[in-house]
């Protein structure tokens, strides 16, 4: 369970370290959408602490939501939201498979400091 609390809280201070203005209209639209499914991804998974599949579930599904906006801003944007992704999908295997060792949060928030500096 702690592992758990731990991964939504990582979770939640690379949504954090992505919240930055966009530029570009295409750009500032995807930026937006982005991170507006890494909140509702944030705010779900911390409800979902008892249950480890939903929240499995939840990583996956927004991460297949945070790809699609990502193509959407193309270039740098499309990049970062891919790496969200996939940092996403891991910690969703991870949760699924009920470890109880801390999950590497570094790529995550690596690519939440990726998509602020595409976004500005």
């Amino acid at each position: 369970m702690r592992s758990i609390r731990f991964i939504a809280a990582g979770f939640a201070l690379a949504t954090v370290a992505a919240t930055a203005a966009c530029g570009g209209t295409d750009t500032k639209a995807a930026c937006d959408a982005i991170q507006a499914e890494m909140k509702n991804v944030t705010s779900t998974t911390m409800q979902q602490i008892s249950d480890p599949q939903a929240m499995a579930k939840t990583y996956t599904d927004g991460a297949a939501k945070i790809r699609e906006e990502g193509k959407k801003g193309g270039g740098d944007v499309e990049s970062a939201a891919n790496d969200i992704a996939t940092a996403m999908e891991n910690l969703g295997k991870h949760v699924a498979a009920g470890s109880t060792q801390q999950p590497d949060t570094a790529p995550l928030t690596n690519a939440g400091v990726k998509l602020q500096k595409a976004c500005t």
